[in-house]
């Protein structure tokens, strides 16, 4: 049965875990891969989960939430793989080179580094997806389909351009012209958008390949959220033949979970509710 589950949840997050942190740089033909794998001491093969950033962001995400995230994982015994897209993070290459294929070309190769890695599980693998990284993650999962379980933060759920329509009205002109567009930002350095990424953008149908999807999926908004509207959660559900699948809006939450508020406990309900999915659904 899918759900749609209003919550609000005060809870407190482990943040300390048995377990080895290590830097990684992987390589996909091109350039390396900025990447840290966490592997929690366990006798035998673990599960473990790919973590896939958002737009602009890094592979610790904003308030470190995907760094905190590996540690809750990794105290429920599950290993998990977080990277830098290109132009991001510590990524030694232009932002430029970021697009959807060069994004998922990236968490393929990471997630190739899972399944051959000697200590871990390779039919118990998880996802993760924030903001447009939750597209990317319905890309891989359309072409690999290897995941028990998926969990969307803040997710884009749409084919073509409709979630960054805003993005197309104010800059798409500009890339066609010189084959890119300067997007500038009030919270980090501006940022280059290739007209391919905008290309790829129009054509993708990431939601409509979902259709095919069974593995269990979470899908978590925010209720204020102004950047992608919380009603996208079901929207990713409802596209989906997902068991078990439940859609939760968290009360009062942003785009990014209230986490750079410290008197907000939101990013924390996030991280319960995402390890304890993993820990029931792989």
């Amino acid at each position: 049965m899918k759900n749609w589950l209003f919550c609000c949840i005060l809870s407190v997050f482990p943040m300390l875990a048995i377990s080895a942190e290590s830097v990684l740089n992987l390589s996909n033909g091109e350039h390396e891969i900025p990447a840290i794998i966490n592997l929690p001491e366990s006798e035998k093969n673990v599960p473990a989960v790919l973590l896939l950033h958002g737009t602009a962001s890094h592979k610790n995400e904003v308030g470190n939430l995907y760094a905190r995230l590996a540690a809750g994982l990794a105290n429920k015994g599950i290993a998990s793989i977080r990277i830098d897209f290109a132009g991001t993070g510590d990524s030694k290459v232009s932002y430029l080179k970021y697009t959807l294929q060069s994004a998922v070309r990236d968490a393929r190769v990471a997630l190739k580094y899972l399944q051959e890695h000697s200590a871990i599980e390779g039919q118990q693998l998880g996802i993760v997806g924030f903001s447009q990284g939750g597209l990317i993650a319905q890309l891989l999962i359309a072409e690999q389909p290897v995941f028990s379980s998926f969990v969307a933060w803040s997710s884009v759920a749409s084919d073509g351009v409709s979630a960054f329509r805003p993005l197309f009205d104010s800059l798409y002109a500009e890339a066609k012209t010189q084959g890119y567009a300067t997007q500038r930002y009030a919270w980090r350095a501006p940022l280059d958008i290739s007209i391919d990424w905008f290309e790829q953008v129009r054509a993708n149908r990431s939601l409509t390949n979902m259709a095919s999807y069974k593995g269990a999926l979470l899908a978590i908004a925010g209720s204020t959220d102004e950047v992608v509207p919380a009603e996208n959660a079901m929207r990713l559900i409802e596209a989906t033949q997902a068991y078990p699948a439940q859609a939760v809006v968290i009360k009062n939450a942003s785009h990014i979970f209230n986490v750079l508020d410290e008197n907000a406990g939101e990013d924390e309900q996030l991280l319960e509710l995402t390890t304890q999915w993993f820990a029931n659904t792989l």
